[in-house]
């Protein structure tokens, strides 16, 4: 883990560095006349997105939170009760992901996101099949996001990003935490992304998302 988080170290220095105005020149043959013009740091614009995310052997915690050491391990009565019962497969269905940043610069943009998780068991009898137990577990963590951007183009952009919030999938809320290591984004308005890390969000995540600029229009 601490791997991990020298290596974002790196990327977010790198990425702070290389977050220079962009310069770009045309020169005419015909008349000599060079044009100039210059990418402003400010970019201003909204960004939605859903995302779907794998399994993460840390979001255990999170699900399972009321189980602490022994506390788990069923008693001699429960043992007896079960015996003639048994537990179904433990499902878990991704983590799912809403999530809003601003542009503020075109190395750093900032927001926040609503991660949802859940895994489902029961447990049924032996000879009837009925459920007798449900089992199920879910997560929901509210997340404040920092976004550094290393590629920033129309249609293509290259980031990392550092979640740090709440999760709500216990009695007892726990802090959690999500880091993109390597994401990309591809497409203008309407766009795909895919990303690469570890955390709640699982440690493969794929979605779609919509940009739109903050700048107000003229009034006429």
């Amino acid at each position: 883990m601490k791997r991990v988080y020298l290596l974002l170290l790196l990327l977010v220095a790198f990425g702070t560095l290389s977050a220079q105005e962009v310069i770009v020149e045309r020169q005419y043959n015909e008349n000599y006349t060079t044009i100039t013009r210059i990418v402003p740091r400010k970019v201003k614009k909204h960004d939605f997105r859903f995302a779907v995310g794998t399994y993460m052997s840390g979001n255990r915690q999170y699900l399972h939170a009321d189980c602490w050491g022994s506390s788990c391990a069923p008693s001699f009565r429960e043992q007896v009760a079960y015996t003639d019962t048994y537990l179904t497969d433990r499902r878990h269905w991704g983590a799912y992901s809403l999530s809003y940043v601003y542009h503020a610069r075109r190395w750093f943009q900032f927001g926040g996101s609503v991660t949802f998780a859940a895994t489902t068991q029961s447990r049924r009898d032996i000879a009837t099949d009925a459920r007798l137990e449900n089992m199920n577990m879910y997560s929901i963590a509210v997340m404040p996001t920092v976004r550094f951007v290393y590629l920033y183009r129309e249609k293509v952009q290259l980031y990392s990003a550092l979640s740090l919030g709440i999760n709500f999938g216990s009695t007892v809320p726990l802090p959690c935490a999500d880091m993109t290591i390597l994401g990309c984004t591809f497409g203008k308005k309407l766009f795909g992304f895919a990303e690469f890390g570890t955390g709640i969000g699982g440690w493969g995540r794929v979605g779609i998302g919509y940009r739109f600029s903050a700048k107000k229009r003229d009034k006429k």
